[in-house]
């Protein structure tokens, strides 16, 4: 068995670090809960084909290229800093970060009494970061600098600059109201980050392996769809005679669902609407004479585009 691979299983990779409780909490969502605590490897009851094996989020592009795990899901931006964007296959994109739903930003960043207001001013100093090659790589591409010199940091990257260590640092960032907060002015953006489903090509050779990842990725990217905008599934009750028009009105994935009731002047019809679009709706759909609509919140939503995904 290498690395301890039992044969007919998926070995997938969930990261350390600032991403757990986001991923697991999203598995969770998908129908695979797991129990987190001090296991490296973690199995769901309602999957047991697949191992989840717990590994450093850096660490993780490196671990999926050499075999130790089928796929896994980590930052864009440790797949940048590891070299290897070339070397993993990207099946899933997600917009999600350690807070919210939403992508993440890699950031140049300094005090304002160190006179670091452009990225220019940070020829010949020194950049304290965690992602070194990302770092020097970005520095060069935007803005054509080359002469920096580079702090290795292995956390706690801002304090370094507030007791003299380096001129500036990089952040990853949300929205980047903590680095303000603490008296920090952002210089620059240097990356746009996003957990991103990569896969050992090897793997995805095997066709039970590549299904199951495809599994995994539609069901993350339905708890994710359905977390980004509130759907409901709305039944309500239109009199026959102003079906067509309210057919007409309702958005649908193909097209309401009608149904006959016990009285023939009535019909019972379902639909899934987006909260926004129901709050516009309802007071219109009530004006023509429906009556008993009825929301119910959908926890996640699937549609055909999931199966081929359009890459971000």
């Amino acid at each position: 068995m290498k690395y301890g691979k039992k044969e007919g299983l998926l070995y997938f990779g969930i990261p350390s670090g600032s991403l757990n409780e986001q991923v697991l909490r999203l598995l969770d969502k998908a129908g695979r809960p797991l129990k987190p605590g001090r296991q490296y490897e973690l199995t769901s009851p309602c999957d047991p084909e697949v191992v989840f094996r717990v590994l450093d989020r850096k660490e993780m592009p490196q671990k999926i290229r050499d075999g130790i795990v089928d796929c896994g899901i980590t930052g864009k931006d440790y797949v940048f800093e590891a070299g290897m964007e070339e070397e993993l296959e990207v099946l899933g994109n997600f917009i999600f970060s350690k807070h919210t739903n939403q992508p993440s930003r890699l950031v140049l960043a300094s005090r304002p009494e160190l006179g670091i207001e452009k990225p220019e001013d940070c020829v010949g100093k020194v950049i304290a970061t965690e992602l070194p090659n990302l770092t020097r790589r970005r520095m060069r591409e935007l803005f054509g600098i080359e002469d920096i010199r580079i702090l290795k940091s292995e956390g706690k990257t801002e304090a370094k600059v507030n007791m003299g260590e380096c001129d500036a640092f990089t952040d990853i960032t949300e929205t980047g109201a903590t680095l303000r907060a603490n008296g920090n002015i952002i210089v620059a953006e240097l990356f746009t980050s996003n957990p991103q489903l990569l896969a050992n090509r090897d793997a995805l050779k095997d066709t039970g392996k590549r299904e199951k990842m495809e599994d995994l990725r539609i069901c993350i990217d339905a708890v994710l769809k359905a977390e980004k905008e509130p759907v409901y599934m709305v039944f309500m009750d239109v009199p026959a005679s102003a079906l067509e028009q309210v057919e007409k009105m309702l958005p649908s994935v193909v097209s309401p669902t009608v149904s006959p009731v016990v009285d023939d002047a009535w019909r019972s019809v379902a639909a899934v609407i987006r909260e926004t679009e129901l709050n516009i709706l309802a007071p219109k759909l009530l004006r023509l004479g429906v009556d008993g609509i009825v929301p119910i919140p959908a926890p996640k939503v699937f549609t055909r585009d999931m199966a081929n995904p359009k890459e971000l």
